[in-house]
């Protein structure tokens, strides 16, 4: 029903503006629901399916011991980091990366049982905060291991990246195993 005081040109603005509010509300809507889908498929869990387990350590190897002046950052090892270290050492882990876009990070330092304190093999689990942030990030990092393909490998899921690190080239192979295990817990996720 048409107010007594409203025109003809008025009534046909005011229902121009509910279509155009319905509009944006629905466009606001589709906008929400559809980022929703960058949150990405895996949570913090995920980091406990995919990590290395102390039976999956190499002959000759065991869980490195953290120098004093590094436990400032490293609180253990392994370690799910806390913000202050993934703050801190996200761009040494592999060059331009960025804090910000991460959630969590697990790290395992494997040493050579002759020198507890060295870092022989590192394993990463990455886990970013939606799948944009992991899509920025990994094109970082693919380049990073392309150049270093002879000691590194990654593997990219959704929002996830385990990376894994050989300081010497002779145990690429415990790396190429270890990737093989991880891998196929992936294909399970």
């Amino acid at each position: 029903m048409i107010p007594v005081h409203e025109t003809g040109t008025v009534y046909k603005r005011r229902i121009a503006m509910k279509k155009i509010t319905a509009l944006s509300f629905t466009l606001a809507m589709m906008f929400v629901l559809s980022s929703g889908f960058a949150i990405g498929k895996f949570k913090t869990d995920i980091i406990d399916k995919v990590r290395l387990a102390d039976t999956e350590i190499p002959e000759g190897f065991m869980l490195g011991q953290i120098p004093g002046p590094a436990k400032v950052v490293f609180k253990g090892n392994p370690w799910l980091m806390d913000r202050n270290a993934i703050q801190k050492l996200t761009q040494h882990i592999y060059p331009g990366g960025d804090y910000t876009k991460v959630s969590q990070i697990h790290v395992t330092i494997l040493a050579n049982r002759e020198k507890p304190f060295s870092d022989d093999i590192v394993c990463y689990v990455i886990l970013y905060k939606d799948t944009i942030a992991a899509k920025d990030e990994l094109r970082k990092f693919q380049e990073f291991v392309g150049y270093n393909s002879d000691r590194a490998i990654l593997l990219p899921k959704d929002n996830l990246a385990v990376f894994l690190l050989v300081d010497d080239v002779k145990d690429f192979h415990y790396i190429q195993e270890m990737a093989g295990t991880i891998e196929s817990r992936l294909r399970d996720q």
